[in-house]
């Protein structure tokens, strides 16, 4: 009983075969739309409201009004309006469904959310990137923050594509339903001319009465009709309205995003040019510090030389000065020599000298003596001296003049010897003082080689640690311009996209346009149909008034009739009405048993898609909270990670700035200059080195620039931490 209630409040009924017509054309446009926009799904029967008309009994019995019933058989589309729209009359019967545009608007809000909540993380993680320098990680962010705006840029323009697809099979719509609208209004317009024309000839043919009130009643029909037609067509004229007003503001909102969307464009172009500028002055450095290497090459091959040069120069110095020391020592073994021999011959020459005093006393004292025993005295002299013979007093005159002359000369060798034994001490003296000076210098020597070998191996490790930053640096220079060319390509393509959204949108704007003007024109219709049924209405009163005179007149003429016969007179038309109306009667009820059971099926697949929705949602929401709980994951993972990073390259900043220091204290040592002499001292080579360097200037230079490499490279490998763990 509740099924048929149903039905009965559902169904409208009809009795001309006009009203059917149109019923039929209503389920002809409806399986166009169907064809056009795209209809699958269930199979439900909608029913076709159409008019009902009465007639009153002559002999003053009512009679029932004839209902007729059409059942138009339609597949619903499967469109998100379309649907909710019909869910939401079942379920709650006093509001519209939910737009399709606002269902694509929430829907990509919360794909907008997802994707802030997948980049942007917690608040509490937010908060933890406070303690973190901003010199570090502010061009991170920035990258991070232009990967996110280019994937929700992405989305926008995945939605703004489906709000377009979304207006243009609304546009469609609209205009077929405008069409269909002009097609109605035409066709009652052509139906409403011959049934004023019929009126018209009813009323001048008074006589057959019960075709004037059969074809009153198919007017009145009709005119119902036409109203109830316009009705829905006014709310259909309404519904577009609001369509129309939900397709601009998607177009607004699309337009927004689309500007936006420029402006996080031309923010990561800016950007793109900062991280431009960053690559060349890190290429700038770069070259400062290959420069800075060849200069320190250039100083050590130098140094080199001038340390072999100054050892051979020294080994060549000492060389000599053992050959000095060589001759000195023979001439000091020559000098003792000659002193011996001095030594003999004045010991020889004193005796001589003793013996002659002697001789010359015994000469004096013996003179009257023999000369026998004087030559013998003489002889025996001459034995005691070396077994000398014995001479005469010329000879031993001559001998002692000679050895007079040899003893000068002796004298004069002795002087000379020991002036030259005083050169040779002074000569020594200064050969050990030169001796003590080189072993000083050489001492200092090594010193500075030393020195300068611990330079050279800290220099071989900056190096080291530069080639290895610079290799960092350009591998991080090849990814930033891939990048780079990634985003070029990326910013391209939502230029051209943005250039066909702008002409779509123009398009859209003419059709819009286009669809308004149609609209206008049909309203314009409706009204002069409206003035032509009011106008129609107005004769169909007054063709009512004649009849119902026409009416009385023929009951009081039965009224007489019957009360002098048993029997009722009437006209065929009353006889086939009634005799007709039990079949209707049949027809009826099975029509609406069926309308019945159809509905119940509709409504348990209505239910069952319902189930299913609810089902999908649940899922979704379940795969959501994964990926949030995924995304929350692995953010606090980055998190982790860059703290890490962050850690090491603090230490590793602290630990350099700690070996910089007793570095910047230690006096820098240069090359020597060629120009400056040989016989300068130790003391003042360093200085002549340190001026004559000409790299002096570059070591500042270089110094700042590793630094700034070093504020360089953290970002660049916190970035690419970053995206290896996305």
């Amino acid at each position: 009983m509740y099924w048929t209630r149903l039905a009965y409040r559902i169904c409208k009924v009809q009795t001309a075969a006009s009203a059917v017509g149109c019923g039929w054309m209503w389920s002809e446009k409806l399986n166009n739309r169907k064809s056009d926009g795209g209809m699958t799904g269930d199979v439900c029967y909608r029913i076709c409201t159409i008019d009902r008309i009465g007639l009153n009994d002559l002999s003053g019995h009512s009679l029932q009004r004839k209902t007729y019933i059409t059942l138009i058989h339609l597949h619903l589309q499967d469109h998100h309006s379309f649907i909710i729209r019909e869910i939401n009359k079942f379920l709650c019967g006093n509001r519209f469904g939910m737009d399709s545009g606002e269902f694509d608007y929430q829907r990509r809000t919360g794909s907008v959310k997802a994707a802030g909540n997948m980049y942007g993380g917690s608040p509490s993680v937010k908060k933890s990137h406070l303690d973190i320098p901003e010199s570090s990680s502010s061009r991170a962010r920035e990258l991070h923050m232009a990967r996110r705006d280019i994937s929700r840029y992405k989305e926008s323009r995945k939605a703004a594509e489906s709000v377009k697809a979304q207006a243009e099979s609304e546009l469609s719509t609209a205009r077929k339903t405008v069409k269909d609208l002009a097609c109605r209004i035409e066709k009652t317009n052509h139906q409403a001319i011959p049934s004023m024309r019929y009126v018209e000839r009813l009323e001048k043919s008074s006589g057959i009465e019960e075709n004037v009130l059969a074809e009153r009643s198919r007017e009145s029909h009709r005119y119902a009709e036409v109203m109830r037609e316009l009705e829905s067509v006014k709310q259909e004229l309404s519904k577009l309205k609001l369509d129309m007003a939900s397709v601009l503001e998607e177009k607004s909102r699309a337009e927004k995003e689309i500007e936006a969307s420029s402006l996080k464009m031309r923010s990561n172009s800016s950007s793109v040019e900062g991280l431009r500028k960053e690559i060349e002055e890190v290429n700038e450095e770069q070259v400062l510090v290959e420069l800075a290497r060849i200069e320190a090459l250039k100083e050590y091959g130098e140094i080199e030389a001038e340390r072999e040069k100054e050892a051979n120069e020294f080994s060549a110095s000492v060389e000599v000065a053992k050959e000095k020391l060589k001759d000195l020592t023979e001439e000091i073994d020559h000098c003792k020599e000659l002193e011996n021999k001095l030594a003999v011959t004045l010991y020889d020459v004193n005796f001589l000298h003793n013996e002659l005093k002697s001789v010359k006393d015994k000469d004096k004292l013996v003179q009257g003596n023999d000369s026998l025993k004087g030559t013998h005295s003489i002889y025996q002299s001459g034995e005691e001296l070396e077994g000398s013979p014995l001479l005469p007093s010329k000879s031993v005159k001559e001998e002692l003049e000679a050895a007079k002359k040899e003893l000068a000369a002796i004298k004069e060798e002795g002087f000379r010897f020991m002036a030259s034994m005083d050169v040779i001490r002074n000569e020594l003296r200064h050969v050990r003082e030169e001796t003590a000076r080189l072993k000083k210098g050489e001492e200092k020597t090594e010193l500075t080689v030393q020195n300068l070998n611990s330079k050279l191996l800290r220099a071989k490790a900056k190096l080291e640690a530069v080639s290895a930053a610079e290799e960092k640096a350009n591998g991080i220079a090849g990814n930033l311009a891939l990048t780079l060319e990634q985003l070029k390509t990326e910013a391209e393509a939502a230029k051209k996209e943005k250039e066909l959204v702008t002409e779509e949108t123009a398009k859209i704007k003419e059709e819009i346009q286009k669809t308004e003007a149609e609209i206008y024109s049909a309203e314009e219709k409706i009204e002069t149909s409206m003035q032509e049924l009011n106008a129609v209405k107005s004769s169909e009163a007054l063709a009512f008034d004649n009849l119902k005179s026409l009416i009385e007149k023929t009951m009081q003429a039965r009224a007489s009739a019957s009360q002098n016969s048993s029997s009722i007179t009437i006209s065929n038309f009353e006889y086939e009405y009634l005799r007709g109306r039990a079949v209707g009667a049949e027809e009826l009820a099975d029509k609406k048993v069926a309308a019945a059971q159809a509905w119940i099926e509709a409504l348990k697949a209505s239910e069952k898609e319902i189930l299913m929705k609810m089902e999908m949602a649940h899922r979704e929401i379940r795969d959501t909270r994964v990926e949030e709980e995924k995304e929350v994951f692995k953010s606090e993972r980055t998190h982790s990670t860059k703290r890490r990073v962050e850690r090491e390259l603090r230490n590793w900043r602290q630990n350099s700035e700690r070996t910089a220091e007793p570095e910047s204290l230690q006096p820098g040592l240069a090359r020597k200059s060629r120009r400056g002499s040989d016989n300068l001292t130790p003391s003042r080579r360093p200085k002549s080195r340190k001026s004559a360097s000409p790299a002096t200037g570059m070591t500042g230079t270089t110094s700042f620039t590793i630094k700034k490499k070093t504020k360089v490279i953290p970002n660049f490998t916190k970035l690419f931490s970053g995206k290896k763990i996305d």
